[in-house]
């Protein structure tokens, strides 16, 4: 049966009669910030820990948090997630506070027309924030997942949108192979498959990448300002075929506590709808448009590569 917001929004506010004690760490996206709204007003005792650029954001952010449960802690870290080096510091300063993590999401946003953008670390901006940096988050916070309580990594990217890629060049680096067409491509796929191979390793942990479909964020304070103009006079249109942000959030976190998303790998919609279009044996197997961009093969090529720019920059 498909869910819809009603049910979702029922079911979350069943959610918050549980005693529990949620450890989280998102973005200040509009996307992350909705969630975040979400879950410490659905929680008993949370903390809370959020990463963002904007020092007064992330201000703004922590007192509405707090009013809205004053039993939660929060705590908002600044920094600019494009870079490896950062994560690293943000992660090490969440595991020397904390024991135990029931949910990593991750959402933030880099929107900008500018071709290859590569700060010292060498790795373009664009895709390290929407894969490398998210692949690095996981992978530092991976020894806090608890052993008696439900896990979840959440992405929030494009699942359904995966294409075919070219092994020998997953940079993409050949001549002419990068645009915004294909670091989307490529970091879509890539995250469906590396988290593919990451549900292989650790299966006790729920492994979901997500769409959030069309949602009107904050992200086109990067474009150019033609661009920003044609949104602007377009927003009414966008208005009336997107989901509304407070709805985004409500969806997020029922993908975060209900127990069917709890181990595995999901490709899924905001509502906790499959991304695929295929569903076997009760997890999602990836058939896309007919195109192979998924096997054995592709996942093991994927991340041996991930793992080799993720090695690049020194910890």
């Amino acid at each position: 049966m498909m869910a819809n917001i009603t049910s979702i929004r029922s079911v979350n506010a069943g959610f918050a009669s549980l005693p529990q004690t949620q450890r989280v760490v998102s973005a200040t996206s509009s996307i992350g910030e909705s969630a975040l709204r979400t879950f410490v007003s659905n929680t008993v005792d949370p903390t809370v820990y959020f990463v963002g650029r904007s020092e007064s954001a992330g201000s703004k952010i922590t007192a509405d948090l707090q009013s809205l449960n004053p039993s939660s802690k929060v705590q908002f870290l600044r920094a600019d997630t494009t870079l490896l080096s950062t994560v690293d510091k943000i992660t090490n300063q969440i595991a020397a506070s904390e024991e135990k993590l029931n949910l990593l999401f991750m959402s933030p946003g880099y929107l900008t027309t500018q071709s290859r953008d590569k700060p010292p670390e060498g790795i373009d901006r664009k895709m390290a924030i929407s894969y490398y940096a998210r692949m690095r988050f996981a992978l530092n916070l991976l020894p806090l997942p608890s052993t008696s309580e439900p896990t979840r990594v959440i992405s929030v990217l494009g699942p359904g949108n995966e294409g075919s890629l070219d092994m020998k060049d997953l940079g993409p680096a050949a001549p002419g192979s990068f645009s915004l067409t294909a670091v989307a491509r490529h970091t879509i796929t890539m995250t469906s498959l590396a988290f593919e191979h990451l549900s292989r390793q650790y299966p006790n942990i729920g492994w979901i990448h997500a769409t959030p479909g069309v949602v009107a964020t904050g992200q086109a304070r990067g474009l150019p300002a033609p661009l920003r103009i044609v949104l602007k006079v377009t927003e009414p249109l966008l208005k009336c075929i997107s989901t509304p942000i407070g709805d985004s959030g409500q969806g997020f976190f029922y993908l975060s506590t209900q127990e069917k998303f709890a181990k595995g790998l999901w490709l899924v919609d905001w509502k906790g709808e499959s991304a695929d279009s295929q569903i076997a044996e009760g997890r999602n197997r990836r058939t896309n448009r007919g195109t192979q961009w998924c096997g054995d093969d592709k996942v093991e090529a994927v991340w041996r590569y991930t793992e080799g720019v993720i090695a690049s920059v020194k910890k």
